[in-house]
């Protein structure tokens, strides 16, 4: 096993950032204690309480992700796994490949060092030297064709189970993009939870067959929609949560508050929104004026006629990169991965987690209304006012709305 060097920009650069409160895992806490969830919208806050448990793991440890970035936060990210390898902790990071870097030389060498195992979902096809890492373990030339047929699918989940008890969920990539800018970040506007005490053994068998995808796996334990995590690794389970989602949407009764990044709603979605909207519902939406992908606020602006129409009040998040997904229908509430597009609702793995306390409740409701403060209200005759060439260019995009 190689040994790793100290490196400045690892450990040391997240611990310089102000901690979290959140209480660490103690590998001698009672098993049987109440379920604990701590709600995250700081990334600098998030990166090292997530760190900290990485480092303090005994077990296992389980992380897959989007984006993997080599700087300040991704160097902290190898630092804790191979030290938690070194000590026995049974450690392992899956990636997807459209989220590595275009010059992922540097940081496949990097995780070639540190000795724990690691995986990429779905490499892209003509970046060969992914190949040798790939999910499932085949890369031989014949599964060239294969990965083709399966471009589109990608692994968008941002999870981390450590010893079978803890999880963390949410939007924010392993990139130091989520930090403030005062320590080198462009502050991206994200939400994750961390849940304590809670039996993760959905969430590592939804991690198992995106480790191996070619096999076949049984699903040993299967999520029902009592379960808090709203996982689509199946065609049954995208089907059940979008079906629940349409007849929460239709069922609710006091309000609807979304925020999302890349909201591209297909036709029933809409028209369950619209409905709410028309019967009274309190319906709000935050979505990015400033985005990573810089024509999706102008793609989803193409439904705010019809949404406006309807009552529903559209917000524009103005201080950085809003990519924060999250949902309020009434009491039900959810933080995770999925956006309202094509996308996550057909191609892309992904999970939610549902808010179960009524404190993280509260703090995920006070988020919402603090993100409204920064967000511009979008009227009814401002909308009509964007540029034309926008407009046409969002209508272009929405022809290929099933790959978005």
């Amino acid at each position: 096993m190689k040994k790793i060097r100290s490196n400045p920009h690892t450990v040391s650069s997240i611990a310089e950032l102000k901690p979290g409160s959140s209480a660490v895992y103690r590998p001698d806490a009672e098993t049987e204690s109440p379920v604990e969830e701590r709600l995250y919208v700081r990334g600098d806050e998030f990166f090292i309480d997530l760190v900290r448990d990485i480092n303090a793991a005994v077990r296992e440890v389980q992380l897959e992700t989007y984006i993997f970035e080599l700087d300040a936060v991704g160097r902290a990210f190898i630092a804790a796994m191979s030290h938690a390898h070194q000590r026995g902790v049974r450690v392992r990071f899956l990636v997807d490949g459209v989220g590595l870097p275009l010059a992922g030389g540097r940081l496949l060498a990097a995780l070639e060092e540190s000795g724990f195992p690691f995986r990429i979902f779905h490499p892209i096809p003509w970046f060969f030297r992914h190949w040798r890492h790939m999910a499932g373990g085949r890369a031989v030339p014949p599964q060239f064709l294969q990965l083709l047929t399966r471009l589109n699918n990608r692994n968008h989940r941002k999870v981390c189970t450590i010893d079978r008890r803890i999880a963390w969920i949410g939007s924010f990539n392993v990139s130091a993009l989520h930090l403030p800018v005062a320590h080198g970040g462009e502050e991206w506007r994200d939400t994750a939870v961390r849940i304590e005490n809670i039996d993760t053994r959905p969430l590592e068998q939804a991690f198992r067959r995106a480790w191996n995808p070619w096999r076949w796996h049984p699903l040993r334990h299967r999520t029902s929609l009592r379960s808090p995590f709203r996982l689509n690794d199946t065609r049954r389970q995208r089907r059940a949560r979008t079906r629940e989602l349409l007849r929460r949407i239709g069922r609710s009764k006091r309000r609807i508050w979304i925020t999302n990044a890349y909201f591209v709603p297909d036709e029933r979605l809409l028209h369950e929104i619209n409905r709410a909207a028309k019967r009274g519902v309190d319906v709000r939406i935050i979505l990015p004026s400033i985005s990573d992908i810089f024509f999706m606020p102008w793609t989803s602006a193409t439904f705010y006629g019809s949404l406006l129409d309807h009552g529903v009040k559209i917000y524009e998040y103005q201080p950085g990169v809003l990519h924060a997904k999250t949902i309020i229908i009434d009491e039900w509430m959810t933080v995770g991965s999925s956006n309202m597009n094509s996308r996550s609702l057909r191609h892309d793995l992904e999970v939610d987690y549902v808010l179960r306390q009524a404190g993280t409740k509260a703090a995920l409701a006070s988020a919402f209304l603090r993100d409204l403060k920064h967000s511009k209200d979008v009227s009814p005759e401002a909308y009509p006012n964007r540029p034309l060439w926008q407009r046409f260019l969002a209508h272009l995009v929405l022809f290929a709305k099933y790959w978005i």
